[in-house]
Formats: C-alpha cells, structure tokens, sequence
C-alpha cells in the first residue's frame, strides 16, 4: 500500500531547491573553520586556540557558558579562556567552540518549524555525548574526534526538514515497518540527509575523516576514511534516536547495523553492560542544550 501522498514519488521540484541550499547555506564563521584547521594539529597548545577564539567576542561568551554547564561539574566558575583551557584541554575546547557555532544553525535556519529544529539540536547533541562515551569506553578511537563526527552527523537535516513536514506521517510510518529511512528519503527527494550533510562538509572544508562519518554514518560498512569512528557514529546515533533523555535503560530498543557492532568490536549483550552509564551521561546533555 503506497503510504504517500499523491504526487510524493516525483524527485522533481525538491532535489534542484535542496542543491542550491546546499551551495547558498552560510557556512561555519572564519573563527570556527580556523581552529578546526588547527585542531587537526598533535602539537596544538591551548593558547593557540584561545587566541583565534578571542577574535570574536560573541563565541567568547558561548564557549565561557558551555564550559560552566552543569555537563562539566567544575566546583567552581570558569571565568576565563585560560581557565578553560587548561581545565579542559584543546580537543575539549574545540568541541565547545563547535558546539558554539553549530547550535545557529539548528535554532535560527528560517522555514523550519522551532519545536523540531530544537528537538534536532537536542539529538545532535546527545549524538555527540554517546559517540564520546562509547569511544573513551572503547579505547582505541579518538573521543573527542567522536565528539565531533557525532554533532555533525545530521546536519544535512537543517536543508532537508524544510522538504519533510508535509510527509513526516508517512516517513515514520515507513521505518516503523523496517524501511530504511535515508531509502524513503532518497525516494522522495531524490538526496537524504547523510549525503546533504556530506556535500556541505565539502563545501566548508571540513578533514576528510568527518566528511566520510556523516556519509556513511547510516551504512557504516560503506565507510572509506575511517570505518572504525564511522561505525561509533552509527551506534550513537541509533541509541540515541532510541532514547528519550528522560528515559531509563529500558528505554533503549536498539536496530543497529552488524556491520558496525563487528568493526567496533561490541555486541548488544557489551552494550546493555554500559547502558545505565549511557543514561546518565545522556541526562547530562540536557544541560548541555540548555547552557547553549
């Protein structure tokens, strides 16, 4: 039974409009490419990144804000880039800066309802948390590089909800069933999310690591650069479409890919195992949202 509505298997009018978004969206401010640039450098130092970060009073506050969240616990106020710093370290520190200046985009892209860019902003987020924790759990995948992959995972959803909402009925019905949500996508709009996320990280420049998780994030077996983080990716952002950030362990009812448990060297009897773990720190990332 076509669950569509009439007319909704035309690629027609959406793919041209959602290919000039992708050329036109504004990219990343010049502060934020530059300590990504940066970011990618082993020797990196603190005191390098605060002095770009300094450049622009408006993320000084942001960044200043995130590190006194209730997600950080610090005893104390942070009330300087310094303090920060050396507190929290580099990678840390970009991915408040990240953090920072991805958060405009979900909150302030116009023809987007305010409930779901919220409600994508929060999944972002949480996104990022669990690909960190799952990382540092594992060891051997660079947690604060998760951290990143994970924000940015859906960003090709900020072009693409404008497109959804007269189909958004029929789409959950879909996977409800056990369609794969970036086929239904592709189906209707002739792109899904992953490779408009993809297309904009090209477009911005971001490493080539971060441009091959976002698009391959859902079929991390496809993955080039680095199969490994890919592979986190895709679990943190099924356990984290799964979880309510009220929930509690129950809550979590994951599908996940084969592939990705293999490559990640995890099962879903290890995953149960740091599953109460995953809550807190996913109730955690409501301060996080909410200090943004």
């Amino acid at each position: 039974m076509d669950v569509f509505p009439s007319g909704a298997h035309q690629v027609s009018k959406a793919l041209p409009v959602i290919l000039d978004e992708i050329k036109s969206l504004e990219p990343l401010p010049q502060v934020a490419l530059q300590v990504m640039a940066l970011s990618e450098r082993e020797d990196v130092t603190p005191r390098e990144l605060i002095a770009i970060i300094q450049t622009d009073g408006g993320l000084t506050a942001k960044v200043l804000k995130l590190s006194n969240s209730a997600y950080y616990g610090f005893a104390r106020e942070i009330a300087s880039l310094e303090e920060a710093g050396n507190l929290l370290g580099t990678r840390s520190l970009f991915n408040l800066v990240l953090t920072s200046c991805t958060g405009r985009y979900f909150r302030n892209y116009g023809g987007c309802s305010k409930e779901a860019m919220e409600k994508l902003w929060e999944s972002s987020v949480t996104t990022a948390i669990t690909a960190s924790t799952l990382a540092r759990l594992h060891g051997h995948v660079d947690r604060h590089r998760a951290y990143t992959a994970g924000l940015l995972l859906d960003i090709g959803r900020i072009v693409l909800e404008r497109f959804v909402i007269p189909f958004r009925g029929a789409i959950d019905a879909q996977v409800r069933l056990g369609a794969d949500q970036t086929e239904v996508e592709q189906r209707l709009f002739g792109m899904h999310h992953a490779e408009i996320g993809a297309q904009l990280a090209e477009r911005w420049g971001f490493p080539g690591v971060l441009i091959d998780a976002i698009r391959f994030h859902h079929a991390p077996e496809h993955a080039r650069v680095d199969p490994l983080m890919t592979s986190f990716c895709h679990l943190a952002a099924t356990i984290s479409e799964a979880m309510d950030l009220d929930g509690g362990p129950d809550a979590i009812h994951l599908d996940l890919s084969a592939e990705a448990l293999t490559v990640a060297g995890l099962d879903k009897r290890a995953l149960a195992d740091v599953e109460s773990l995953l809550v807190g720190e996913l109730k955690k990332a409501r301060d996080m949202v909410e200090a943004e």
